[in-house]
């Protein structure tokens, strides 16, 4: 008998992965003879949880790097709870391992900034705005002390390069690296058998 995926798709595998807290302890054995059998959920909580959040970053980090940061900072969360107790405590601290993603994409975006003269913080900005930080182009561009045309110029290199471009004319479909990434953690993903494809 051929055993179930525990993911329908990569998307759910990562979400998963990079969401699974430390945090979450499974039941205790009285517990859970107590309770009865259940039939919801795949068993992924407690250190079944924790070990498959680990074998699917492991995979993942099979990856280009490049792939796989624009895979973190596609499903991490930006940031994570933080109980310090300080006076200035929001609640929440930044994600380490997303903002780490999104240096390392502004960095390797400078590769796609030919013939632009490319300000640093506005590349940062584009690249987590493509990836869900609420930043508005124009007060970037203010931010950073740029025109506005210069910003827009910016976008629309940075998403081309990240999201690919449909087909417009006789100008053929341009596949972005982010599609790359999805297609080439699917594949990694079937062949471990962690998710249905």
């Amino acid at each position: 008998m051929e055993e179930e995926a525990l993911f329908s798709s990569a998307h759910a595998a990562l979400v998963f992965a990079f969401n699974f807290s430390g945090q979450q302890y499974d039941k205790s054995m009285m517990a859970r003879m107590a309770s009865g059998p259940t039939k919801e959920g795949k068993g992924l909580g407690g250190l079944d949880g924790a070990a498959q959040a680990g074998m699917i970053r492991a995979e993942l980090d099979r990856l280009d790097p490049m792939l796989m940061h624009i895979l973190i900072a596609r499903v991490a969360p930006p940031a994570v709870p933080c109980d310090c107790g300080r006076n200035c405590c929001a609640g929440s601290k930044p994600n380490k391992v997303w903002v780490d993603a999104i240096l390392f994409l502004t960095e390797r975006a400078l590769g796609e900034m030919s013939g632009l003269l490319s300000h640093y913080l506005l590349r940062r900005g584009i690249i987590e705005r493509c990836f869900g930080i609420k930043h508005n182009l124009a007060d970037l561009a203010d931010q950073c002390g740029v025109h506005r045309d210069t910003a827009s110029a910016h976008n629309a290199k940075l998403v081309r390069w990240l999201k690919g471009a449909p087909a417009k004319g006789r100008m053929p479909a341009v596949s972005g690296a982010e599609h790359k990434a999805w297609i080439a953690v699917g594949e990694l993903l079937q062949q471990t058998k962690m998710i249905d494809f």
